[in-house]
This record gives C-alpha cells, sequence and structure tokens, in this order.
C-alpha cells in the first residue's frame, strides 16, 4: 500500500446539514450479517498508465458533491439521521495497492473476492475504493458502496458525475447532470381514491409475498456460509443481444431471464437435480425512481418475485415465458409493495426485521439485477475506462446473485455466490453467457430445442467459450 497525499482545495463547499434517513434506506443499513453484507462491489477498469494525483484530485473534488458520501449515519432518539463525518478525509477512503509487476485476471479476482469479505468502516462513511495499478491494459479500481446511500441507477449517475465524456477533463466535472444543479421531476399526482386503491393493492401484495411457499428446495436453497467468490467473463456485444430483442418483441431484461434460467437449468440438470418439477424463484430488481431524480441517491427499487422458467424446454419458449411473466408484473403493485415492505421494516426494531426479511428471502433462492450503464466511454483524470463491471449483494437467505450491466456498446455478465451453494461458479457463468448465444440461434432459425440436457452455443455474441461438463472438468 502506497501513502497518498492531496491538497484540499480552497472553494470547497460548505458541509450540509444533517438529514433524516428514510426507514427504507436504513433497512439496508440494518441488512448487513455475517452471511451477507449489503455492499454494492464493483470495479472499474482502465487503459494507460495510473497518474495518482490527478487520480485522487479528481476523485476529491467531485464525489463530495453528493452528500452521502462525507457523511456517516448516527441514531439519534431512535430516529436514523445522516450527520457529516467531521473527521472525514478523503485519504482514508480511498487505497493504492501494488499486487505485482502486472496483475492478471485470476489475481485481479482473487484479490475482489478477498475484499467482498471486509465489511466498510462503520463509524465514517460508507464506501470505499482500491486503486490496483498494473490491472490489464492500465490499472483497475474497486468501488466499494454501501447498499444503503444509493441502488444501482444512483450508482450509475455517481460514476457519471466522477467521468468525463472525453480525455481533456482534469479534476472539474461537467456541468451537466451536477448534483448540485439537478432538479428533482415531480410525481404524477393522483387523486384520494387512486391513492387509497393503490395502497390497498400493495397490501394486498405483502400479504400475498408472505404467504407465498418457501421455493423449490435445490442445491441453491441450503444454509448459507459466507465464503463468497465472485466471477466475471469477456462483455458480450449489445447490438446482438439487442437484436434478439427486436426479433421477440421482448425487452433485454427478459432476455437475461430467460438466458439465467436456461443457465440454472443447465447447471443442475448437470448436477443430477430435477430441473422439471417446480421452477426455480428469484428475488428480481425493478426500478421505480425517475431516471432525473438519481441524483438524490437512496433506494428507489422494488424487488419482485419472479417465478423462473426454468423447467420450460427450449431456450425460445423460456423467453416467451419469462416476458409474459415479467409484463404481468408490470401491471400489478407488487414492485411497489416490496418498496413499501422495506420501509415497513426499516422502522421496525433490528430483530423483528431480520425476521421479517428471513421470510420474504425464504422465498427465492437467486437475485438478478439489470443495470442501464453509460452509452458511450467514460474517462477518469484522462484515462479511458475498458470496463465496468457491478455485483449485487444478496440478502437475508439468498446467496446467489447475478448481475447485468451494459456499457459502451458491451453487456456485463457479473456472479456473485456463496461457494456451499455454488461449488462450480465459472460453470454457471459460463452457462450464463453461453444461453445468449443460444437464444441468439434459436430466434433466428425459430427452432424449438428438446428437453434434454444440450451442449451450449458458445459461438456468435462474442466468441467461443469452451462447452464442457462437469466429467470434464472434474
Amino acid at each position: 500500500m502506497t501513502t497518498l497525499e492531496f491538497v484540499a482545495s480552497d472553494t470547497t463547499p460548505p458541509p450540509p446539514a444533517e438529514s433524516k434517513m428514510t426507514h427504507r434506506d436504513f433497512a439496508w443499513h440494518r441488512m448487513d450479517t455475517d452471511k451477507n453484507l449489503m455492499v454494492i462491489n464493483s470495479i472499474l477498469l482502465f487503459e494507460g498508465p495510473l497518474d495518482v494525483g490527478r487520480l485522487v484530485s479528481t476523485i476529491a473534488h467531485r464525489l463530495p458533491n453528493y452528500p452521502r458520501f462525507t457523511q456517516k449515519v448516527v441514531t439519534r432518539w431512535g430516529q436514523p439521521r445522516w450527520i457529516e463525518d467531521t473527521q472525514f478525509d478523503i485519504l482514508s477512503h480511498i487505497q493504492l495497492e501494488t499486487l505485482g509487476a502486472h496483475v492478471n485476471d485470476s489475481e485481479l479476482r482473487q484479490r475482489l473476492t478477498e475484499m467482498a469479505h471486509l465489511p466498510l468502516v462503520p463509524d465514517r462513511p460508507l464506501w470505499h475504493m482500491s486503486v490496483i495499478d498494473q490491472a490489464g491494459t492500465g490499472y483497475a479500481i474497486v468501488f466499494r458502496v454501501h447498499h444503503c446511500i444509493t441502488d444501482g441507477l444512483g450508482l450509475i449517475h455517481v460514476l457519471n458525475h466522477l467521468t468525463d465524456d472525453n480525455d481533456n477533463h482534469g479534476k472539474v466535472p461537467a456541468v451537466a447532470e451536477h448534483p448540485h444543479r439537478a432538479r428533482v421531476t415531480p410525481q404524477t399526482v393522483c387523486s384520494r381514491l387512486a391513492q387509497f386503491v393503490s395502497w390497498v393493492k400493495i397490501a394486498a401484495h405483502v400479504t400475498r409475498l408472505s404467504l407465498l411457499w418457501p421455493d423449490a428446495r435445490t442445491r441453491l436453497k441450503q444454509r448459507l456460509t459466507g465464503a463468497k467468490q465472485l466471477v466475471w467473463l469477456p462483455p458480450l456485444e449489445l447490438e446482438r443481444v439487442r437484436m434478439i430483442s427486436k426479433r421477440m418483441g421482448v425487452t433485454l431484461n427478459d432476455i437475461w431471464v430467460a438466458a439465467v434460467s436456461g443457465a440454472l437449468r443447465q447447471y443442475l440438470g448437470e448436477l443430477g437435480e430435477s430441473i422439471d418439477a417446480r421452477p426455480i424463484r428469484a428475488a428480481v430488481t425493478f426500478n421505480l425512481r425517475e431516471k432525473t431524480n438519481a441524483f438524490q441517491l437512496g433506494n428507489e427499487f422494488g424487488l419482485v418475485a419472479l417465478d423462473l422458467p426454468t423447467n420450460v424446454c427450449g431456450a425460445r419458449q423460456r423467453l416467451v415465458e419469462a416476458s409474459q411473466r415479467m409484463n404481468a408484473i408490470k401491471r400489478s403493485h407488487q414492485p411497489q409493495a416490496t418498496m413499501a415492505f422495506l420501509s415497513i421494516a426499516g422502522s421496525l426494531p433490528r430483530r423483528l426485521q431480520h425476521f421479517a426479511l428471513n421470510l420474504f428471502t425464504s422465498k427465492g433462492s437467486v437475485v438478478l439485477t439489470n443495470i442501464e450503464g453509460p452509452a458511450r466511454p467514460r474517462y477518469l483524470a484522462g484515462s479511458k475506462m475498458t470496463d465496468l463491471i457491478c455485483w449485487v449483494p444478496q440478502a437475508g437467505m439468498m446467496g446467489v446473485g447475478f448481475a447485468f450491466i451494459s456499457y459502451a456498446g458491451q453487456i456485463q455478465l457479473a456472479l456473485s455466490v456463496d461457494t456451499d451453494l455454488v461449488q462450480f461458479p465459472e460453470r454457471l457463468m459460463a452457462l450464463t453467457y453461453a444461453a445468449f448465444a443460444r437464444l441468439d440461434q434459436d430466434t433466428r432459425m425459430r427452432s424449438v430445442d428438446g428437453c434434454a440436457l444440450h451442449p451450449e452455443a458458445t459461438q456468435g455474441l462474442h466468441g467461443a467459450l469452451p462447452a464442457r461438463t462437469f466429467k470434464e472438468m472434474h
């Protein structure tokens, strides 16, 4: 680790006054357990040499524009609040690491996995950056943010503000989308009767979710150990995935759901699990925020309980089923219900919150998230960001999380697992990757394959991946 130096600017704005923390964000704040940390782990890869001084200076002048990154959480008279950390030092949140002469993907993955087990320091702002020199074609930044600060959409707003659209800028951020200049977009005003009907539907959905049977008992639904592994593969071509969307009249998220379903079906089938009896249920993130309000950070999304079409034969038919089920959820109040559930949980005593959360998460086995990242390449302190990868945290009794994030014409898939639930995460990740190629092939040919397990279609979206079975691997 190298000591960093930074000289503060004389134009630094005065610290904001303390503010009340929402019950929903407080629920996320208290959701950490020794098995699951509520930390969004992401890695940003850059090309070119590392200019440490310019990098730290840029981050130090931009990130504090969001008050949450200089504030900590305290509880006063039972009420959670954001207060300014009077001891805040940007250098205690940015660490420079040199792991070796050159860090390969395996070493980077190992270091990232080690970090994912570490809780953030609780008595200061809940974020941290590790800058790893000589990684890939340049350097990497592991950016860890507690979920109580923001969700995926808010995190993308932060990343856009930290970076530029070209390599000519220094520490001064662009005016566009600056959090100090942004204005809140008002929500649509409904009549009192419409609001009453909406809340009745939300209450009905909360009740229905609490009464759902627990998910199918597969090896994905076992006791957690807390041992994590984070995995990723080379990116897919976004345009090829969009072509599937256009051919079938579905969304990118529908394709994502269908691909994960196919991968889980193949993975469990290779391990001898019964895959046709009951579908596996997932908690799928559902954004409820206006994009223009993302600068406010916080959490504005619901988690919907979705029966994945893991028991459906044929990639094309799984896509049709996934689209139909997601459309049904969009027409319902289930996303608003789960967001309301989190707000209620945040107002309960900690033990009751954990009980309620375990009751809810017992209904599913995996978490799925889909994040729309920057459409064009971004630059930080003059260095081009080549890749952006995020991992979704898992809560309560769930230990498998799939993340899909778009960036600059590519899609990055990432997987986080409890290793006792998924002993071969690289295999599951490769199967997910291959499922996109299978969907591309089957939707072009309009073919319907059989129910038997099949070798993956690994060619076409980015290149070939080895289609090895467990017997060949082990």
